[in-house]
């Protein structure tokens, strides 16, 4: 029983994510044709502040499983947007200008070599997100089942801990060395 309602909470939350990975891939293509980079308010979703999100969707949308899958779908677009948009921007300013150099078009060079070297980026962006989210859904349930009183205080719990955990991370990866990439 277990296995099945995780298989199908997982098989669910893929579909959302692959739904919101095109919908971000198309809005960086959009994005990389007006703006040369994606813009700071779209950046901030990391691993951990995307988790404290869910968190605190399966919080607000505990009773609407529909509206929970909504909130799903914008934390996916958003967490895999920026992550998207912090691939390109890192090969962006490491590889421009040699490829431009080489007779490319700013054009050819993102869709030519960004997006190639992008598709394992966005594969680990959809299994990761899939994966937190499942647990969080799966954890929710299991905790109001289990630990209907204290349900509340423990979700609240660990949002906060995920929160504050990725705002420090967003933090420390804002204040590194813009010349050292880690790719």
């Amino acid at each position: 029983m277990l296995i099945s309602e995780t298989l199908h909470v997982l098989f669910s939350v893929i579909i959302i994510t692959l739904l919101a990975t095109v919908l971000s891939v198309a809005s960086v293509f959009a994005f990389q044709r007006q703006i040369r980079k994606p813009t700071f308010f779209l950046l901030f979703m990391n691993v951990a502040f995307a988790s404290g999100v869910i968190f605190l969707a399966n919080i607000v949308f505990a009773r609407n499983d529909r509206l929970l899958n909504v909130a799903i779908f914008f934390i996916a677009y958003l967490y895999v947007y920026g992550s998207l948009g912090k691939h390109t921007s890192r090969y962006d300013d490491t590889f421009r200008m040699l490829f431009l150099s080489m007779g490319y078009t700013r054009q050819e060079f993102f869709k030519n070599y960004l997006l190639l070297q992008g598709k394992w980026k966005l594969v680990d962006c959809v299994f990761t997100f899939s994966a937190i989210a499942t647990a969080i859904k799966l954890m929710s349930v299991h905790f109001k089942y289990f630990y209907p009183g204290e349900w509340l205080q423990i979700m609240l719990l660990f949002m906060v801990i995920c929160m504050v955990v990725g705002i420090s991370r967003w933090f420390g990866d804002n204040s590194v060395n813009k010349l050292s990439k880690e790719e």
